[in-house]
């Protein structure tokens, strides 16, 4: 091969190695799951967070915007904005002040996953997800990565249809937790995107 091309191809595997996006390496919690939430329950029990949001309808209608979560034990607020305007809330999702506090649940369940207590614990059995540990109560079932303990997926299950919650784009949060910055929510043929630009995580 002439060394002109061997510079090129040299080059080009340069140039399209440089540009693969860099996968972050989750460093491996020394203990056991139960002592994972029970550290992250008793270090994070509030939340503020901005985000933007992508909700699509079952009949198809589309609903962009930014939207700022603030979660305490007390209660849980988001509010969405478009252009800098406030355009609505928890209850635009729900579409009724019958669905809201449903879509209260999902929310501050979907951000704030290791507030779970009285659960069981097994590992999966899916191939795809090797040493992965599942969390189960009465209507949650949460899916953790193997020694990370990241959320991988929850399924809710609600009076009239299960809510189900994957996640990705894991990232460092204060150096100390890793949290996902991408979060996807299917529920009543409905799906809600959210990708967090700016997030806190405190004690109240």
């Amino acid at each position: 091969m002439k060394p002109s091309k061997l510079f090129l191809i040299s080059l080009l595997l340069l140039i399209a190695y440089s540009c693969a996006p860099v996968r972050p390496r989750i460093p491996e919690y020394t203990g056991n799951v139960n002592s994972f939430i029970e550290a992250a329950s008793n270090k994070f029990d509030s939340m503020n967070g901005a985000l933007s949001i992508k909700f699509k309808k079952r009949t198809g209608q589309k609903m962009n915007a930014d939207a700022v979560a603030d979660i305490t034990p007390d209660g849980i607020s988001v509010r969405f904005y478009q252009m800098g305007m406030l355009v609505g809330d928890l209850d635009t999702l729900a579409g009724s002040s019958t669905g809201y506090e449903v879509y209260e649940e999902v929310f501050k369940k979907a951000l704030m996953w290791w507030q779970i207590s009285g659960y069981r614990t097994e590992k999966s059995k899916a191939k795809k997800l090797p040493g992965a540990v599942i969390l189960s109560t009465g209507n949650r079932r949460l899916v953790l990565a193997a020694r990370t303990y990241v959320p991988v997926s929850q399924t809710i299950s609600l009076p009239d249809s299960d809510a189900v919650i994957t996640y990705s784009d894991y990232r460092s949060v204060d150096g100390a937790f890793w949290y996902p910055f991408n979060i996807r929510v299917l529920y009543r043929g409905n799906s809600l995107e959210l990708g967090i630009s700016r997030i806190s995580l405190t004690h109240s």
